[in-house]
């Protein structure tokens, strides 16, 4: 549980500073695809999978 809970942190710290680090080298247009494209598409696959989860009998 505790490598779950820190493995997060690490996660969105890694993709803060991806965002951060495109923004500060000019790429305002991709930085700003990058954040929305990792949450729309992360919460899509939250949806697919809780979609085929209760597929299961």
């Amino acid at each position: 549980m505790a490598t779950g809970f820190m493995g997060g942190f690490t996660t969105f710290s890694a993709f803060s500073l991806d965002a951060v680090t495109l923004w500060e080298r000019g790429a305002q247009l991709p930085a700003f695809f990058y954040v929305v494209s990792s949450v729309v598409l992360a919460i899509g696959a939250l949806f697919a999978g809780l979609w085929l989860t209760r597929l299961l009998p």
